[in-house]
């Protein structure tokens, strides 16, 4: 803060900006000109049109990443004509992380609603783009796909990656990881 008497003074503990677990309600956040999404942790509608998954899977206390092309990722991907959301997911850790026998939770999503200028749906089309958590129940020796790698890796190097590669979607996917991890370690304490 500029004194104007010529000496600066130091900010005040009023003007830092708080953490991001500590702002308020998420916003619509506007893709483009084509959609409107809303992030939701409540369960998926009975009807709802999943078109993409997005998994954040962990074997014990370690996150399972995707390695391509010298870079961690989550494993994601379209779901596919005529397949449900958890069968993609299935599909998905098989091919991009080796993951056998997933246990597969719902932990939020985007809701999407198609505006005027979308090109592929109509105005108005609601679609879905779901983030799951994934125990690993087991793991092949190499992903079913060639062209990926898997990682076992530490939660800092997934907060890098949800902080480099969700820019968009990183508040949403931290604060439900969080709550998450926070389940699961309270869950592992009381079967201790």
């Amino acid at each position: 803060m500029f004194d104007p008497g010529g000496m600066e003074q130091p900010l005040p503990m009023t003007y830092f900006r708080p953490r991001e677990s500590e702002r308020g309600h998420y916003t619509e956040k506007k893709i483009g000109d084509e959609w409107v999404a809303l992030w939701e942790t409540a369960e998926l509608p009975e009807d709802a049109k999943v078109t993409h998954v997005v998994v954040i899977p962990y074997r014990g206390e370690k996150p399972v990443l995707a390695w391509q092309q010298g870079r961690l990722t989550l494993p994601e991907g379209d779901v596919g004509e005529g397949e449900t959301a958890e069968d993609a997911v299935r599909r998905i850790v098989n091919e991009q992380c080796g993951i056998l026998d997933p246990s597969i939770r719902h932990l939020g999503h985007f809701k999407y609603t198609a505006g005027r200028l979308n090109k592929s749906y109509p105005e108005g089309t609601v679609v879905y783009d779901v983030l799951y958590g994934v125990e690993v129940g087991s793991l092949a020796d190499f992903p079913a796909n060639p062209a990926f790698e898997r990682r076992i890796v530490l939660q800092r190097n997934l907060n890098e990656v949800l902080r480099s590669n969700y820019i968009e979607r990183r508040r949403e996917y931290a604060d439900t990881l969080d709550r998450w991890l926070v389940e699961r370690i309270k869950a592992s304490m009381q079967a201790n």
